[in-house]
């Protein structure tokens, strides 16, 4: 549709509370917003509007249909907003990180056995809390709490069905032999999470009551196991910073606005303690509409809601987010509570100066390239790299470096070999680039903008190949293509140009640093995808020798369960779900896997 039809379309909406989802020219969504009055609101993206941000326009250009569901109240609107949100992840709703990189304490239940380890991702089941500074703070603290409730301490490899000398000396409760009962083990789950959501004075305060019952009883040595109990919730207490404020369970959100960005910082309280924190940098400006969607995907996504949400500032959205967050949601009015606040923006101030600093040092290093090189306006620089062993397992990295900052986001990668006649770096760094090259002539928001220039990682046989492929695309006068040459230590020590020249980086050390991260950069990207995809196919064919496992089975495994993993947590009756597999190799399955 036009821009005139889409706008027509849009004023014989009604006057109702509802979602609406913005279609691309593919028919993917590309956006879902709700509205309290769907006409007013999805007309306004139609009509001239200078006070649309570049970012709506943006998307507006893309928007060739759109389709509404019309909701009883507000409050559904926003719940179906978020859930539609997390089932099409649309490219121009906002984005948040997981946890700007830091560790996660991961717990969950395995086969009644209890199980803390670290992640710096959330994409498994089970609950997951932090985040934390470091990966040490998280190892102390799982130390700590298995030593206090008598968790298991042997790994899935090497965990047997009798007890160990651990539960002799009272350092395990005997998960292996069902010393826990279900009952105690769902309790035990529920005082663990309590615990990592930083309420240990009231296990404390529990554990020291069921103590001196059990000493009244004369029951001395349980009353003894409970007081090593407390001594050790005490010393994780004792580990923590010193209490900011008493009885303080909640999140101060603030922001800094800066260039047409914000950063949006989140402080978390629990019990008066600082248990983590969180920065978003986002490409807009501030608005109350931006501030609205972060709560509604962090409290989505997030179950560990406080008592109280503060934001510095009385918004329109408030009477909504309450009804769906209880109240929780308003302006602080105490003075610990807008101090606290006050600490969140200040945060964010910081974290939007280191921000500026790294672009800034970024841009810097850009404009030493491209005075250096005489390459001129250049914003986006994408590199390749290929990874093989033998021609096994061929795939190519492509790491993306924006105004001289590396955006992880923007990383992809791809699995080669597809095309005949391939048995060369060349050859696949010319499928790779080719492949990116038709993804975004077919419109794909992941794949853009294009690059200004493309660096391989070979010599003038790569550069060359990439060439061709640039100009069979019709893009010759719009990408660079160079080349960075490395010495006999693996080290970046040229860029090398299609003419076959070559710049030595040793005469300018900053241009120098600035290469060798980005080579080092896509070459770990690159190696880390292969060694995945060669850790996967080794744990696939630990599948075959599994007893009554053929290459059959192993196919209608991975194709119900997709990874070893899954095929590892999946119980019995799931395992019989999938064609061929009997109750005898369905329990070979498990019994492999114990073993």
């Amino acid at each position: 549709m036009t821009g005139k039809q889409l706008l027509k379309k849009a004023n014989e909406l009604p006057l109702k509370p509802g979602v609406y989802l913005m279609h691309d020219a593919d028919d993917r969504v590309i956006y879902v917003g709700k509205a309290k009055n769907l006409k007013n609101r999805v007309t306004s993206y139609f009509r001239k509007n200078s006070e649309h941000t570049d970012k709506t326009k943006r998307m507006v250009s893309k928007v060739v249909d759109f389709e509404v569901i019309i909701t009883a109240t507000e409050l559904d609107a926003l719940l179906t907003e978020c859930s539609l949100i997390k089932k099409y992840n649309p490219f121009y709703n906002i984005a948040l990180k997981s946890g700007s990189g830091y560790p996660f304490i991961h717990f969950y239940l395995d086969n009644g056995f209890p199980v803390l380890t670290t992640s710096r991702f959330r994409n498994a089941k089970g609950r997951f809390f932090g985040p934390f500074l470091s990966r040490q703070k998280c190892l102390f603290i799982i130390r700590l709490i298995s030593r206090a409730f008598k968790l298991p301490e042997c790994s899935l490899k090497t965990r047997k069905k009798r007890v160990c000398l651990n539960y002799s000396i009272q350092r395990c409760s005997g998960f292996c032999e069902g010393k826990v009962s279900a009952a105690d083990l769902e309790k035990l789950y529920h005082e663990i999470c309590s615990v990592l959501e930083g309420n240990i004075d009231d296990i404390c305060s529990s554990l020291t009551q069921q103590m001196k019952q059990a000493a009244q009883r004369l029951d001395f040595e349980k009353a003894a196991t409970l007081r090593d109990s407390v001594n050790v919730l005490q010393e994780l207490a004792n580990s923590q910073k010193t209490p900011v404020v008493q009885n303080r369970h909640a999140d101060y959100i603030s922001y800094k606005t800066s260039a047409g960005k914000t950063c949006l910082f989140m402080l978390r309280i629990r019990n008066g303690y600082v248990v983590g924190e969180r920065a978003d940098v986002f490409d807009e400006p501030y608005s109350s509409e931006l501030l609205q969607s972060y709560l509604s995907r962090f409290y989505t996504d997030n179950p560990d809601l406080p008592n109280r949400i503060y934001v510095p500032q009385q918004e329109d959205w408030f009477d909504l987010m309450n009804e769906w967050l209880h109240g929780r949601v308003s302006v602080p009015k105490l003075r610990p509570d807008k101090e606290l606040l006050e600490m969140a923006g200040r945060n964010a101030s910081e974290r939007m100066l280191q921000y500026e600093g790294r672009t800034a040092r970024g841009q810097r290093q850009l404009n030493a390239f491209c005075e250096f090189t005489g390459i001129e306006k250049v914003q986006t620089m994408e590199l390749y790299d290929i990874s093989q062993l033998a021609g096994a397992d061929v795939v190519c990295g492509m790491v993306v470096c924006s105004d001289g900052i590396l955006v992880s986001d923007r990383y992809r990668r791809f699995k080669l070999g597809k095309q005949e006649g391939n048995r060369d770096d060349t050859a696949y760094m010319q499928e790779a680039v080719s492949r990116r090259l038709e993804r975004f002539c077919s419109g794909d928001e992941k794949f853009m903008p294009l690059p200004d220039v493309i660096v391989c990682d070979g010599g003038l046989g790569q550069i060359h190949a990439v060439c061709e492929v640039v100009a069979s695309f019709g893009f010759a006068d719009r990408i660079t293509v160079v080349g960075f040459k490395k010495d006999s230590r693996h080290r970046t020590k040229a860029i090398v140009f299609a003419d076959g020249k070559e710049l030595l980086l040793a005469q300018d050390h900053e241009v120098h640093a600035f290469c060798g991260r980005l080579q080092e950069s896509v070459h770990r990207y690159a190696i880390g995808y292969h060694r995945s995809l060669r850790d996967e196919a080794a744990r696939k064919s630990e599948i075959l020798s599994i007893r009554g496992v053929g290459k059959a089975k192993a196919k209608a495994l991975f194709d119900r369960f997709k990874t070893v993993e899954a095929i590892k947590k999946a119980s019995v009756e799931e395992l019989l779900s999938v064609s061929g597999i009997s109750w005898e190799i369905a329990q070979n399955i498990k019994d492999f896997f114990e073993q």
